[in-house]
């Protein structure tokens, strides 16, 4: 057997760890919208229990070797991270000035919010499963959330030729997109970024060589000829970053003084020099002010196979994504109607087993074996679970009962109507979506 060239080995091993990166740590996928660490992480805490943000970090060790994933619960928790977090935290878990400022894990808690359990644990019961590193567990492929994660919380990550970075945009515009298509199929409105914690919302689009640029700008209140109260920062500069630039700005002499009195609101008092506010056009202020900034997407994604990268439009997105979710469906309502066959089979047999009177044949049969062979000849399918049947389950009071059971016929009728209708499990879609944004349009989203 001929030994491959050092260089060759070596070229391979590169080729096989990007692709792995690629694959399941660095960018997130169009399907839920997660990186592998925050969807093991999810995956383990779906009973809903309240962990302390370590012990869940550990818990989910078993799927996820490479690194403790605290780095990605905290993310996914932190109120001034998301627009809508995926859990919701209890303890430090950043603030308005520094959205970073987790506390230890040992001292934090996380669960589940509200909004993961209604939209991201939808349809639990059919995502698609693999084992895990090594074999002895299994995690989920990705999840099915009703909406596109991708766009509702933005991410960033970067991997060898791949740098994705994601702007995060309102609940109520994507799902608007997503009705628009599926009620209509008419092309809609381009959302554009909007970060809700800081009611940032971007205002200008602009195309670059390998980015789309979006502007967002802060605010602020002239008190006085000399004084300007700033009340809002843009989308992207942090608060430290904006005192520094306030400092160049009294270094020149632009800015006399400054008082920053923000905790839970931006409240930053600045005096400018005689002469450098009153008169001056609003645009300009804030230029100089630092208070317009620039935030550049490139937005690449894992395609719904989670082979490849995929750099849509966000409207693509959103269209692909809603037409690869509707499929989903069919997949809902054929394991309810599997399992709902299978509970009214049992009712059936309940009702051939009193027509029969199996009850007082029970007490005279010498054996449970003998029992089972005599509800096989009856035609019986279920036969360990009418053996296993207490007495009384014969009677006719329990007769009446069981026939009320079989009522469920109904709902297999409809579960197959819905299974030959696309257009049926069309409108059950939209009726979801509107009521997600009904229910989270609101602003409370942490709960």
């Amino acid at each position: 057997m001929k030994k491959p060239l050092s260089s060759e080995y070596i070229n391979e091993q590169r080729r096989n760890y990007s692709l792995y990166i690629l694959e399941n740590r660095a960018i997130p996928a169009v399907t839920d919208g997660l990186k592998t660490a925050g969807r093991r992480a999810l995956w383990m805490a779906r009973n809903g229990t309240k962990y302390k943000t370590a012990t869940l970090a550990g818990a989910t060790l078993p799927i996820h070797p490479h690194d403790s994933p605290e780095g990605a619960i905290n993310t996914l928790a932190g109120p001034y991270m998301n627009n809508i977090p995926l859990f919701h935290g209890d303890g430090a878990f950043g603030t308005l000035l520094d959205p970073k400022a987790f506390g230890a894990a040992r001292y934090t808690s996380v669960k589940t919010s509200k909004f993961t359990n209604d939209v991201i644990f939808k349809d639990i019961e059919v995502v698609p499963m693999r084992e895990n590193y090594d074999g002895t567990l299994e995690e989920p492929v990705h999840f099915l959330p009703l909406v596109p994660i991708v766009l509702l919380n933005g991410s960033d990550g970067i991997v060898v030729g791949f740098k994705s970075t994601i702007l995060p945009r309102s609940l109520e515009e994507l799902i608007v997109g997503q009705l628009t298509h599926l009620k209509t199929g008419k092309k809609f409105t381009e959302p554009f970024p909007k970060f809700l914690p800081t009611d940032n919302a971007a205002y200008e689009r602009e195309e670059g060589e390998k980015s789309i640029f979006f502007y967002f700008q802060g605010d602020y209140e002239q008190v006085d000829g000399v004084t300007a109260r700033i009340t809002k920062l843009p989308y992207g500069l942090t608060h430290s970053d904006f005192s520094s630039h306030l400092d160049k700005l009294v270094e020149k002499g632009i800015v006399i003084d400054y008082v920053d009195n923000s905790k839970n609101k931006i409240n930053v008092m600045v005096k400018f020099k005689k002469g450098n506010l009153r008169g001056r056009d609003k645009e300009d202020v804030l230029k100089t002010l630092g208070l317009i900034a620039r935030s550049g997407e490139i937005l690449n994604v894992l395609d719904f196979e989670g082979k490849r990268i995929w750099s849509p439009t966000p409207s693509d997105l959103i269209r692909e994504f809603t037409d690869w979710r509707l499929k989903w469906y069919v997949k809902r309502y054929e394991r309810l109607r599997d399992m709902l066959k299978l509970e009214l089979q049992r009712y059936y047999d309940v009702r051939l087993a009193i027509k029969h009177k199996v009850g007082a044949i029970a007490t005279k049969t010498a054996s449970r074996s003998e029992l089972k062979e005599l509800l096989g000849q009856l035609k019986i399918v279920n036969v360990d679970y009418i053996a296993d049947l207490p007495v009384y389950r014969f009677t006719e009071e329990e007769k009446d009962k069981n026939e009320e059971r079989i009522k469920g016929e109904k709902q297999l009728k409809e579960y197959l109507n819905l299974l030959s209708n696309e257009g049926e499990r069309r409108k059950v879609y939209v009726a979801e979506l509107q009521d997600i944004l009904t229910k989270y349009n609101k602003g409370t989203y942490n709960e």
